[in-house]
């Protein structure tokens, strides 16, 4: 009975841990569309091509550069080779994002695999 209580647990924890990852996910995709991302940005074809297309983003960068993208847009784009018609450090000056959509944006992009 112990044994059968410790998996419970375990499956309840694990269960409300996945349920909270969904929900930041979910809230990413809303920040997405509220800050209007596919104005420069292109997922599964709908968007715009004034920046890269964000299909498989997550497995072309690691978590740490799509966070790094997303808090200093100016340090990434200054390794850039070619730069995009509409720069990310410009665009998110003129937006109000907090630090929990950021987080919600990150792990959004994180599923674009």
């Amino acid at each position: 009975m112990k044994r059968f209580s410790a998996v419970m647990v375990f499956v309840m924890f694990a269960g409300g841990a996945a349920f909270a990852q969904d929900a930041k996910v979910e809230a990413g995709k809303a920040a997405y569309t509220t800050y209007k991302c596919a104005t420069c940005h292109q997922i599964k074809g709908t968007g715009g091509k004034l920046a890269s297309a964000l299909d498989g983003v997550a497995t072309k960068l690691s978590a740490a550069d799509i966070k790094k993208w997303l808090i200093d847009p100016a340090a990434m784009e200054a390794k850039l080779p070619t730069k995009p018609k509409m720069l990310m450090s410009t665009n998110l000056k003129t937006k109000k994002i907090t630090p929990a959509e950021f987080e919600a944006l990150e792990a959004y992009l994180a599923t674009l695999k």
